[in-house]
């Protein structure tokens, strides 16, 4: 068991053979004095989808609408034929390093978050079940998961790990997706810099940079509840605002110095080429050689359009995002087709593997992930 840090924070504990599970650390967290969850219990992701029916009616009307899109725009039924032709090796070579790249991305979030002492295996298994409820469960509800999990389990705060996931993982992914652009543009040529959407795409991270470091680098004074950014908020939450504000910064750490920064960034790119490696390995499974700037472009199209909540599986959106950049750089619309759906099946039954692997390794069953009251009643009484 790690020792706690300077307020007395209990982290996460070695699971033993028959080890602890997710009540056994949350007992423990009773016995050092954290609240307990009633204290800080809030709406469950599944209790919040219930209760807001019009929300899975849009999704339900997108879903129809992608649906029609997708079988425009794609040829799945020449894409399932082709599936029986997937070279194995390269198709699990390609899995594997899909791994290695979460890994690294795991890796980044302890960084980002500047806390080292944090054990790096459970946030990789954080990372992997967050991947799983991301293509399982709408409205992007695994990014949700990597606030609850790690501050049931590692008791760390919210409101610096949903600063950190929502925001500056965000930002350094929209970084790191700019430095491969200009490789790929180097490569490429002039096509890259015509590609749609670009330039905005170069506003909204050059807006949210400059947004979040200043943020990061404000200095708040010795009472937080003093600050000249919360003039607007009444006196009765600014307590409570206060605490909030300076959760918000501790997980935005590494934008406050540059050396901090360069470092994240330079992790941020590692694991983006290692992504990268993933979309060419795929190709050649699936009987197509990509170039190197190829194979950026179709990753970051396929990133950028799963990172918002459309569909479940992000069946649809993905397959068209990257049939579309496949036809945009010269290919043919079946070959495209072909690719995306080959790669979208194998990554996400990859993920499906690892996901559930990764709850294992956590001790969690599928329902504690999603529902934390659930959990709670599971619970054994203390003895």
């Amino acid at each position: 068991m790690l020792a706690p840090d300077s307020r007395g924070r209990p982290y996460y504990r070695t699971m033993q053979a028959g080890g602890a599970g997710v009540g056994d650390l949350d007992r423990g967290a009773a016995r050092t004095g954290s609240p307990p969850r009633d204290e800080v219990s809030e709406p469950t992701m599944l209790g919040f989808l219930r209760r807001n029916p019009r929300l899975l009616a849009i999704q339900a009307v997108v879903v129809a609408i992608s649906m029609a899109v997708l079988v425009w725009r794609v040829d799945v039924l020449e894409a399932l034929r082709r599936l029986d032709n997937v070279e194995p090796g390269w198709a699990l070579g390609g899995m594997v390093l899909f791994t290695v790249s979460k890994g690294i991305h795991a890796y980044r979030w302890r960084v980002l978050l500047g806390r080292p002492d944090v054990p790096l295996r459970p946030l990789v298994s954080i990372f992997m079940v967050s991947n799983l409820v991301n293509a399982l469960v709408p409205l992007r509800a695994g990014d949700l998961v990597r606030i609850e999990l790690p501050s049931r389990l590692l008791k760390l705060p919210r409101a610096a790990l949903a600063s950190n996931v929502l925001f500056v993982e965000s930002l350094f992914d929209g970084l790191a997706f700019l430095v491969l652009v200009a490789v790929a543009g180097f490569v490429l040529g002039e096509g890259v810099r015509e590609l749609p959407g670009l330039t905005i795409f170069v506003a909204i991270v050059a807006l949210a940079f400059v947004v979040l470091v200043f943020l990061a680098r404000w200095e708040l004074p010795s009472d937080p509840a003093r600050s000249r950014l919360l003039v607007v908020v009444p006196d009765s939450a600014r307590e409570r605002a206060a605490s909030l504000l300076a959760q918000l910064q501790e997980g935005m750490a590494s934008l406050r110095e540059v050396r901090h920064t360069i470092i994240s960034l330079i992790i941020s790119v590692a694991a983006w080429v290692a992504e990268v490696g993933v979309y060419w390995m795929m190709g050649r499974a699936l009987g197509l050689e990509l170039g190197l700037g190829e194979a950026i472009v179709l990753m970051i199209a396929a990133n950028i359009v799963v990172s918002l909540p459309i569909t479940p599986w992000d069946i649809g959106p993905f397959e068209v995002a990257v049939t579309e950049a496949f036809v945009l750089l010269g290919g043919d619309r079946v070959d495209g087709s072909s690719y995306a759906v080959g790669i979208h099946v194998l990554l996400l039954a990859w993920i499906t593997v690892t996901g559930v692997i990764a709850m294992f390794t956590l001790n969690l069953r599928p329902r504690e992930v999603l529902d934390r009251r659930r959990l709670q009643a599971d619970e054994d009484p203390e003895a």
